[in-house]
């Protein structure tokens, strides 16, 4: 049997590089993965931290990847574009996008759209796409 203690992690987004989706406009959502397999001694989900500026570029489409998504909104307010409909979301909303599913999220608010994510896989790298965004360079 596993104890608790034999998993503790404790990670501060400080030390966690910033990855990037930019298009040639500029930049459409930074991240900062805080739980990986391939970098916390963890498995079975992939958790981070996004965040979309108040300026940042509007995706002419969205992303979908294999794996199940959730969102949990920590600060701002903005719009989840999904395939049939747009759905307003603010500070502490959850989404679940099931695998699949060509989503993205904008910022409508007068602050950051800070938001945790959560994949059902091991690691970031882990994660396929099915389709990214356009023109991510």
């Amino acid at each position: 049997m596993k104890r608790l203690s034999d998993y503790r992690i404790i990670r501060s987004t400080e030390g966690c590089p910033i990855e990037k989706w930019e298009t040639n406009q500029g930049e459409i959502v930074r991240c900062r993965t805080l739980i990986s397999g391939k970098q916390t001694p963890s498995e079975g989900l992939t958790v981070g931290l996004a965040e979309i500026s108040i300026n940042a570029v509007v995706p002419q489409q969205g992303h979908s990847q294999i794996e199940n998504q959730i969102y949990f909104i920590l600060e701002g307010q903005g719009t989840l574009h999904g395939p049939s409909k747009n759905i307003r979301v603010a500070k502490g909303d959850t989404i679940y996008i099931p695998g699949g599913t060509e989503h993205h999220i904008t910022n409508t608010g007068e602050e950051t759209l800070r938001s945790l994510y959560v994949f059902d896989t091991d690691a970031f790298s882990d994660v396929e796409y099915n389709k990214k965004f356009p023109n991510k360079d």
